[in-house]
């Protein structure tokens, strides 16, 4: 009797330690999207506004991929529209930071834009939308998968 009441208790726990495993990988997986599209924001934050003060990174001779290993090679290919969501968003709340931070004094012919482009990736508020976001995107994609 005993020897069965710990058969049952070692089913039991491995049973819910599987569950438990299962659950921790989908949250991993939302959570390696999550931090994978906050370097994606910080990557399209500094190009844009560099791009505002005239600097176009698509010119240089090396180009940097790390906008479409994120999004397209190992995330949910937002770029695929160009006018999407993702770069609207941080477009629109990092899309000033190229102006100087102060109109006059020792800030007044400098920007902080790498600062503030990290600063923004951060962010409580890019988290929350991130969240909400790729939820939305991989719900659309299983339903899709699914019908």
């Amino acid at each position: 009797m005993k020897n069965k009441f710990l058969l049952f208790l070692g089913l039991l726990i491995s049973g819910s330690a599987i569950c438990a495993t299962e659950n921790e990988s989908e949250m991993s997986m939302s959570e390696k999207l999550v931090a994978n599209y906050k370097i994606y924001s910080v990557a399209q934050c500094i190009t844009h506004n560099y791009a505002s003060m005239g600097v176009d990174f698509s010119k240089l001779k090396l180009k940097d991929y790390t906008m479409g290993f994120i999004d397209l090679e190992d995330g949910l290919a937002f770029n695929a529209k160009p006018d999407n969501a993702l770069n609207a968003f941080i477009n629109s709340k990092t899309g000033h930071f190229y102006q100087p931070k102060q109109p006059e004094g020792d800030l007044a012919a400098a920007n902080l834009v790498i600062y503030q482009c990290v600063e923004f990736s951060q962010s409580k508020e890019l988290d929350i939308f991130l969240t909400d976001l790729i939820l939305k995107k991989t719900q659309i994609m299983e339903t899709t998968a699914n019908p």
